[in-house]
Protein backbone atom coordinates (compact mmCIF):
# COMPACT_ATOMS: atom_id res chain seq x y z
CA UNK A 1 0.00 0.00 0.00
CA UNK A 2 1.36 3.24 -0.70
CA UNK A 3 2.25 6.25 1.52
CA UNK A 4 -1.24 7.96 2.54
CA UNK A 5 -3.73 5.58 0.93
CA UNK A 6 -6.10 6.86 3.48
CA UNK A 7 -5.55 10.33 3.45
CA UNK A 8 -6.28 12.81 0.09
CA UNK A 9 -3.33 13.59 -1.58
CA UNK A 10 -1.98 17.10 -2.36
CA UNK A 11 -0.95 18.98 -5.36
CA UNK A 12 1.17 21.87 -4.96
CA UNK A 13 1.33 24.56 -7.22
CA UNK A 14 4.43 25.99 -7.34
CA UNK A 15 7.24 24.55 -5.82
CA UNK A 16 9.15 27.28 -4.71
CA UNK A 17 10.10 27.57 -0.58
CA UNK A 18 6.30 28.52 -0.20
CA UNK A 19 5.30 25.51 -1.92
CA UNK A 20 7.79 23.33 0.17
CA UNK A 21 6.14 24.94 3.27
CA UNK A 22 3.34 23.56 2.54
CA UNK A 23 4.65 19.93 1.66
CA UNK A 24 6.29 20.26 4.85
CA UNK A 25 3.00 20.21 6.62
CA UNK A 26 1.62 17.39 4.86
CA UNK A 27 4.38 15.01 3.94
CA UNK A 28 5.54 14.27 7.52
CA UNK A 29 1.64 13.13 8.37
CA UNK A 30 2.12 10.61 5.58
CA UNK A 31 0.10 13.09 2.52
CA UNK A 32 1.43 12.46 -0.41
CA UNK A 33 2.03 15.64 -2.42
CA UNK A 34 3.34 16.28 -5.82
CA UNK A 35 4.62 19.45 -7.05
CA UNK A 36 4.17 21.79 -10.22
CA UNK A 37 6.13 24.37 -11.46
CA UNK A 38 6.75 26.02 -14.97
CA UNK A 39 10.40 26.77 -13.62
CA UNK A 40 12.69 24.67 -14.69
CA UNK A 41 15.62 25.77 -11.87
CA UNK A 42 12.92 26.01 -8.85
CA UNK A 43 14.22 25.02 -5.59
CA UNK A 44 11.53 22.22 -4.94
CA UNK A 45 12.35 20.75 -8.09
CA UNK A 46 15.56 18.74 -5.71
CA UNK A 47 13.53 18.63 -2.71
CA UNK A 48 12.89 14.85 -2.03
CA UNK A 49 9.02 16.02 -0.56
CA UNK A 50 7.57 16.50 -3.81
CA UNK A 51 6.46 13.35 -6.10
CA UNK A 52 6.83 14.10 -9.52
CA UNK A 53 4.73 13.38 -12.79
CA UNK A 54 6.52 13.76 -16.00
CA UNK A 55 3.24 14.33 -17.57
CA UNK A 56 3.09 17.89 -16.14
CA UNK A 57 5.87 18.43 -13.14
CA UNK A 58 7.14 21.49 -15.09
CA UNK A 59 4.30 22.63 -17.09
CA UNK A 60 2.67 26.59 -16.76
CA UNK A 61 -0.12 27.46 -16.50
CA UNK A 62 -2.15 26.97 -19.39
CA UNK A 63 -4.65 24.42 -20.97
CA UNK A 64 -2.23 22.06 -21.14
CA UNK A 65 -1.74 21.78 -17.93
CA UNK A 66 -5.33 21.76 -16.66
CA UNK A 67 -5.88 18.57 -19.32
CA UNK A 68 -3.23 16.78 -17.78
CA UNK A 69 -4.27 17.76 -14.19
CA UNK A 70 -7.93 16.53 -15.01
CA UNK A 71 -6.58 13.23 -16.20
CA UNK A 72 -4.55 12.83 -12.67
CA UNK A 73 -7.49 14.22 -10.39
CA UNK A 74 -9.72 11.56 -12.43
CA UNK A 75 -6.89 8.24 -11.61
CA UNK A 76 -6.48 8.91 -8.25
CA UNK A 77 -8.89 6.83 -5.55
CA UNK A 78 -9.67 10.48 -2.76
CA UNK A 79 -9.72 13.87 -4.81
CA UNK A 80 -6.64 15.32 -4.32
CA UNK A 81 -6.33 18.97 -2.23
CA UNK A 82 -5.17 21.87 -4.36
CA UNK A 83 -2.90 24.37 -2.70
CA UNK A 84 -2.05 27.29 -4.49
CA UNK A 85 1.79 28.75 -3.49
CA UNK A 86 2.59 31.06 -6.16
CA UNK A 87 0.42 33.88 -7.75
CA UNK A 88 1.30 32.77 -11.73
CA UNK A 89 -0.97 30.07 -10.87
CA UNK A 90 -3.80 31.71 -8.72
CA UNK A 91 -5.29 33.36 -11.73
CA UNK A 92 -5.19 30.16 -13.86
CA UNK A 93 -7.34 28.47 -10.79
CA UNK A 94 -10.12 30.77 -10.43
CA UNK A 95 -10.53 30.79 -14.24
CA UNK A 96 -10.86 26.91 -14.14
CA UNK A 97 -12.31 26.92 -10.66
CA UNK A 98 -15.55 24.15 -11.97
CA UNK A 99 -13.51 22.06 -14.04
CA UNK A 100 -11.12 21.31 -11.44
CA UNK A 101 -13.60 20.89 -8.88
CA UNK A 102 -15.27 18.01 -10.59
CA UNK A 103 -11.67 16.03 -9.60
CA UNK A 104 -10.08 18.53 -6.72
CA UNK A 105 -10.43 20.00 -3.81
CA UNK A 106 -10.29 23.75 -3.63
CA UNK A 107 -10.97 26.59 -1.19
CA UNK A 108 -14.73 28.36 -1.51
CA UNK A 109 -13.08 31.45 -2.55
CA UNK A 110 -10.92 30.43 -5.48
CA UNK A 111 -13.61 31.22 -8.07
CA UNK A 112 -13.60 34.06 -10.63
CA UNK A 113 -15.32 36.38 -8.28
CA UNK A 114 -13.77 35.35 -5.09
CA UNK A 115 -9.88 35.17 -4.82
CA UNK A 116 -9.97 37.99 -7.15
CA UNK A 117 -10.84 40.63 -5.91
CA UNK A 118 -7.66 40.16 -3.44
CA UNK A 119 -5.32 39.76 -6.66
CA UNK A 120 -6.04 42.83 -7.82
CA UNK A 121 -4.88 45.75 -6.24
CA UNK A 122 -7.38 48.06 -7.51
CA UNK A 123 -9.79 46.24 -6.76
CA UNK A 124 -8.74 44.93 -3.17
CA UNK A 125 -8.18 48.57 -1.96
CA UNK A 126 -11.35 49.88 -3.16
CA UNK A 127 -13.48 47.00 -1.66
CA UNK A 128 -11.37 47.92 2.02
CA UNK A 129 -12.21 51.36 1.26
CA UNK A 130 -15.81 50.88 0.81
CA UNK A 131 -15.60 48.43 4.26
CA UNK A 132 -13.51 51.57 6.05
CA UNK A 133 -10.27 49.47 6.81
CA UNK A 134 -7.32 51.77 7.61
CA UNK A 135 -5.21 51.59 4.91
CA UNK A 136 -1.94 54.07 3.64
CA UNK A 137 -3.75 56.93 1.21
CA UNK A 138 -3.76 55.32 -1.91
CA UNK A 139 -5.05 56.33 -5.06
CA UNK A 140 -5.96 54.35 -8.10
CA UNK A 141 -5.22 56.13 -11.56
CA UNK A 142 -6.24 55.04 -14.75
CA UNK A 143 -5.24 57.64 -17.02
CA UNK A 144 -1.82 59.96 -17.01
CA UNK A 145 -4.34 62.72 -16.38
CA UNK A 146 -5.36 60.54 -13.05
CA UNK A 147 -1.76 59.93 -12.20
CA UNK A 148 -0.55 63.33 -12.83
CA UNK A 149 -3.78 64.48 -9.95
CA UNK A 150 -2.61 61.78 -7.51
CA UNK A 151 0.92 62.53 -7.87
CA UNK A 152 0.31 66.12 -6.25
CA UNK A 153 -1.61 64.89 -3.86
CA UNK A 154 0.30 62.40 -2.21
CA UNK A 155 3.11 62.59 -0.09
CA UNK A 156 6.99 61.75 -0.81
CA UNK A 157 8.64 59.24 -0.19
CA UNK A 158 5.61 57.05 -2.16
CA UNK A 159 5.31 54.23 -3.62
CA UNK A 160 4.31 52.74 -6.83
CA UNK A 161 2.94 49.10 -6.63
CA UNK A 162 1.54 47.22 -9.97
CA UNK A 163 -2.03 45.53 -9.55
CA UNK A 164 -0.10 42.12 -10.83
CA UNK A 165 3.32 42.04 -9.58
CA UNK A 166 4.34 38.95 -10.76
CA UNK A 167 3.68 40.21 -14.42
CA UNK A 168 6.59 42.53 -14.17
CA UNK A 169 8.95 41.40 -10.64
CA UNK A 170 11.51 40.34 -13.44
CA UNK A 171 11.72 43.46 -14.74
CA UNK A 172 11.89 45.42 -11.37
CA UNK A 173 14.56 42.81 -10.26
CA UNK A 174 12.62 40.96 -7.97
CA UNK A 175 10.55 43.74 -6.44
CA UNK A 176 7.35 44.04 -5.38
CA UNK A 177 7.14 48.12 -6.06
CA UNK A 178 9.02 51.05 -6.84
CA UNK A 179 9.82 54.27 -4.15
CA UNK A 180 9.66 57.28 -5.85
CA UNK A 181 10.57 60.69 -4.63
CA UNK A 182 8.87 63.63 -6.33
CA UNK A 183 6.08 64.16 -9.00
CA UNK A 184 7.54 63.49 -12.10
CA UNK A 185 9.17 60.19 -10.98
CA UNK A 186 6.37 58.85 -9.46
CA UNK A 187 3.96 59.62 -12.76
CA UNK A 188 7.03 58.35 -15.08
CA UNK A 189 6.87 55.08 -13.18
CA UNK A 190 3.17 54.70 -13.10
CA UNK A 191 3.51 54.98 -16.99
CA UNK A 192 5.77 52.45 -17.44
CA UNK A 193 4.30 49.87 -15.22
CA UNK A 194 0.89 50.40 -17.99
CA UNK A 195 3.50 49.82 -20.92
CA UNK A 196 4.90 46.84 -18.80
CA UNK A 197 1.24 45.00 -19.00
CA UNK A 198 0.93 46.31 -14.94
CA UNK A 199 -2.19 49.04 -14.00
CA UNK A 200 -0.89 49.96 -10.44
CA UNK A 201 -2.08 52.10 -7.35
CA UNK A 202 0.12 55.23 -6.07
CA UNK A 203 -0.05 54.73 -2.60
CA UNK A 204 1.78 57.16 0.93
CA UNK A 205 4.41 55.52 2.67
CA UNK A 206 4.36 54.31 6.41
CA UNK A 207 7.10 55.46 7.65
CA UNK A 208 9.07 53.29 10.69
CA UNK A 209 11.39 50.37 11.03
CA UNK A 210 10.72 46.83 9.09
CA UNK A 211 9.98 45.55 13.28
CA UNK A 212 6.49 48.00 12.90
CA UNK A 213 5.44 45.65 10.15
CA UNK A 214 2.96 42.73 11.60
CA UNK A 215 1.43 39.60 9.89
CA UNK A 216 -0.65 37.00 10.62
CA UNK A 217 -1.06 33.23 8.65
CA UNK A 218 -4.88 32.70 8.54
CA UNK A 219 -7.40 29.79 7.44
CA UNK A 220 -10.73 30.69 7.51
CA UNK A 221 -13.23 27.45 6.70
CA UNK A 222 -15.45 25.94 4.52
CA UNK A 223 -18.13 27.93 6.98
CA UNK A 224 -16.49 30.74 7.07
CA UNK A 225 -14.84 30.80 10.53
CA UNK A 226 -11.12 31.38 11.32
CA UNK A 227 -10.28 28.47 12.19
CA UNK A 228 -6.31 28.52 12.52
CA UNK A 229 -4.58 31.82 13.18
CA UNK A 230 -1.27 33.13 14.50
CA UNK A 231 0.78 36.55 14.60
CA UNK A 232 4.44 37.17 13.74
CA UNK A 233 6.80 40.27 13.23
CA UNK A 234 8.45 41.11 9.89
CA UNK A 235 11.82 41.84 11.31
CA UNK A 236 13.37 42.20 7.77
CA UNK A 237 12.84 41.92 3.97
CA UNK A 238 14.69 41.43 1.05
CA UNK A 239 14.94 43.60 -0.86
CA UNK A 240 15.33 45.93 1.98
CA UNK A 241 12.25 47.99 2.84
CA UNK A 242 9.65 47.15 0.49
CA UNK A 243 10.94 43.40 -0.21
CA UNK A 244 9.77 39.81 1.11
CA UNK A 245 10.29 38.87 4.88
CA UNK A 246 13.35 37.50 4.78
CA UNK A 247 14.10 37.44 9.08
CA UNK A 248 10.53 36.64 11.12
CA UNK A 249 10.28 35.94 14.51
CA UNK A 250 6.78 34.50 15.58
CA UNK A 251 5.33 36.88 17.96
CA UNK A 252 1.40 36.88 19.23
CA UNK A 253 0.01 40.43 18.79
CA UNK A 254 -3.62 40.34 20.17
CA UNK A 255 -4.01 43.37 17.41
CA UNK A 256 -3.01 42.36 14.50
CA UNK A 257 -4.92 38.39 15.39
CA UNK A 258 -8.32 40.67 15.56
CA UNK A 259 -7.64 42.94 12.75
CA UNK A 260 -6.70 39.75 10.45
CA UNK A 261 -9.73 37.95 11.85
CA UNK A 262 -11.93 40.57 11.30
CA UNK A 263 -11.27 41.65 7.91
CA UNK A 264 -11.13 37.71 6.35
CA UNK A 265 -14.53 37.62 7.63
CA UNK A 266 -15.76 41.23 6.54
CA UNK A 267 -14.63 40.39 3.01
CA UNK A 268 -15.93 36.83 3.42
CA UNK A 269 -12.64 35.34 2.13
CA UNK A 270 -13.08 31.55 2.64
CA UNK A 271 -9.33 29.86 2.34
CA UNK A 272 -5.63 30.54 3.54
CA UNK A 273 -4.14 33.94 3.05
CA UNK A 274 -1.78 35.85 4.59
CA UNK A 275 -2.19 39.53 6.52
CA UNK A 276 0.40 42.09 6.48
CA UNK A 277 0.00 45.80 8.46
CA UNK A 278 2.24 48.48 9.72
CA UNK A 279 1.83 50.84 12.72
CA UNK A 280 1.30 54.26 11.96
CA UNK A 281 2.44 56.37 14.66
CA UNK A 282 0.75 59.81 12.87
CA UNK A 283 -2.39 58.56 14.18
CA UNK A 284 -1.94 55.52 16.70
CA UNK A 285 -3.22 52.89 14.17
CA UNK A 286 -2.36 49.73 12.26
CA UNK A 287 -3.05 50.18 8.67
CA UNK A 288 -3.51 47.41 5.97
CA UNK A 289 -0.53 46.91 3.82
CA UNK A 290 -2.08 43.63 1.53
CA UNK A 291 -3.81 40.52 1.95
CA UNK A 292 -2.23 37.27 0.12
CA UNK A 293 -5.13 34.55 -0.89
CA UNK A 294 -2.80 31.54 -0.63
CA UNK A 295 0.27 30.63 1.59
CA UNK A 296 3.21 33.06 1.68
CA UNK A 297 6.85 32.97 1.84
CA UNK A 298 7.30 32.17 5.69
CA UNK A 299 4.52 30.23 6.48
CA UNK A 300 6.71 27.62 7.53
CA UNK A 301 7.05 29.38 10.74
CA UNK A 302 3.53 28.57 11.57
CA UNK A 303 4.09 24.87 11.55
CA UNK A 304 7.50 25.79 13.58
CA UNK A 305 5.71 27.96 16.24
CA UNK A 306 3.07 25.31 16.54
CA UNK A 307 -0.34 26.57 14.96
CA UNK A 308 0.17 24.88 11.53
CA UNK A 309 -1.99 26.42 9.29
CA UNK A 310 -1.43 24.41 6.12
CA UNK A 311 -2.66 21.05 8.20
CA UNK A 312 -5.85 22.63 9.55
CA UNK A 313 -6.88 24.03 5.85
CA UNK A 314 -6.06 20.30 4.89
CA UNK A 315 -8.26 18.53 7.88
CA UNK A 316 -11.32 21.24 7.37
CA UNK A 317 -11.12 21.05 3.33
CA UNK A 318 -11.46 17.01 3.35
CA UNK A 319 -13.92 16.61 6.86
CA UNK A 320 -11.22 15.33 8.89
CA UNK A 321 -12.01 16.17 12.75
CA UNK A 322 -9.37 18.84 14.07
CA UNK A 323 -9.37 21.31 16.74
CA UNK A 324 -9.36 25.06 16.14
CA UNK A 325 -6.17 26.70 16.48
CA UNK A 326 -6.02 30.65 17.17
CA UNK A 327 -2.77 31.38 19.26
CA UNK A 328 -0.98 29.16 21.46
CA UNK A 329 1.84 29.82 19.53
CA UNK A 330 6.02 29.50 20.94
CA UNK A 331 6.59 32.70 19.84
CA UNK A 332 10.43 32.00 20.47
CA UNK A 333 10.82 30.06 17.01
CA UNK A 334 12.04 32.62 14.03
CA UNK A 335 12.21 31.97 10.21
CA UNK A 336 14.77 33.14 7.82
CA UNK A 337 15.42 33.10 4.21
CA UNK A 338 19.28 32.42 4.54
CA UNK A 339 21.05 34.10 1.47
CA UNK A 340 18.53 36.84 0.97
CA UNK A 341 18.80 37.65 4.97
CA UNK A 342 22.24 37.43 4.86
CA UNK A 343 22.53 40.34 2.53
CA UNK A 344 19.72 42.35 3.76
CA UNK A 345 21.22 41.85 7.70
CA UNK A 346 24.49 43.07 5.77
CA UNK A 347 22.87 46.52 4.24
CA UNK A 348 21.39 46.95 7.49
CA UNK A 349 24.47 46.36 9.57
CA UNK A 350 26.72 48.24 7.22
CA UNK A 351 24.70 51.22 7.53
CA UNK A 352 24.55 51.03 11.33
CA UNK A 353 20.50 50.12 11.53
CA UNK A 354 22.08 46.84 12.70
CA UNK A 355 24.35 46.32 15.95
CA UNK A 356 26.95 43.54 15.64
CA UNK A 357 25.38 41.88 18.42
CA UNK A 358 21.91 42.42 16.81
CA UNK A 359 23.90 40.89 13.26
CA UNK A 360 25.28 37.36 14.90
CA UNK A 361 21.76 37.08 17.06
CA UNK A 362 19.65 37.26 14.37
CA UNK A 363 21.41 36.66 10.71
CA UNK A 364 24.15 33.89 12.22
CA UNK A 365 22.36 31.78 14.87
CA UNK A 366 21.35 29.24 13.71
CA UNK A 367 19.39 27.99 17.00
CA UNK A 368 15.38 27.90 17.20
CA UNK A 369 14.93 28.66 13.94
CA UNK A 370 12.95 27.37 11.05
CA UNK A 371 14.88 27.78 7.65
CA UNK A 372 13.64 28.67 4.43
CA UNK A 373 14.85 26.20 2.22
CA UNK A 374 17.03 24.50 4.24
CA UNK A 375 16.60 21.38 6.51
CA UNK A 376 18.86 18.11 7.43
CA UNK A 377 15.85 15.68 6.36
CA UNK A 378 15.80 17.44 2.57
CA UNK A 379 19.03 16.95 1.09
CA UNK A 380 17.50 17.43 -2.21
CA UNK A 381 16.85 21.10 -1.72
CA UNK A 382 20.53 21.46 0.20
CA UNK A 383 22.31 20.05 -3.17
CA UNK A 384 19.97 22.42 -4.75
CA UNK A 385 20.38 25.39 -3.10
CA UNK A 386 23.09 26.90 -4.65
CA UNK A 387 22.16 25.98 -8.01
CA UNK A 388 18.95 27.61 -7.63
CA UNK A 389 20.27 31.16 -6.14
CA UNK A 390 22.53 31.13 -9.10
CA UNK A 391 19.69 31.21 -11.82
CA UNK A 392 17.79 33.44 -9.39
CA UNK A 393 21.26 35.58 -9.50
CA UNK A 394 20.89 34.93 -13.51
CA UNK A 395 17.57 36.01 -14.19
CA UNK A 396 18.19 38.86 -11.90
CA UNK A 397 21.21 40.08 -14.23
CA UNK A 398 19.35 39.50 -17.13
CA UNK A 399 16.14 41.41 -16.89
CA UNK A 400 14.99 43.56 -19.10
CA UNK A 401 15.46 47.45 -18.40
CA UNK A 402 12.76 48.82 -20.70
CA UNK A 403 9.38 48.34 -22.43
Amino acid sequence: MRRGADLNPAVVLTVSPTGMAVARSLVPRGVDVWGIDGERWEIGHFSSLFRRDRRFARLPAGDDLLARLLEFGASQDLPPVLFVAGDPYLGWVCDNHEALREHFVLYPSYTPEGAKVLLHKTTFYARCRELEIGLPATFFPTTEEEAEDAARQVRYPAIVKPEMAHVVRRRLGGRKLVEVADRADCVTWWRRLQEWGSPSVIQEVIEGPEANIFVGAVYAGTDGRVRSLMTARKSRQYPPWYGSGSYMEACWQQEIADLSRDIVQRLGYRGICGTEFKWDARDGRWKLIEINPRPTLWFALARACGVDVIWDAYCDLVGRPNADHIGGQDDSVRWQFLVRDVVSGWKFFRDRDLSAREFLRTVVDPRKKEFAVLSRRDKGAIVGYPINTIWKYSAFIRRPTDG
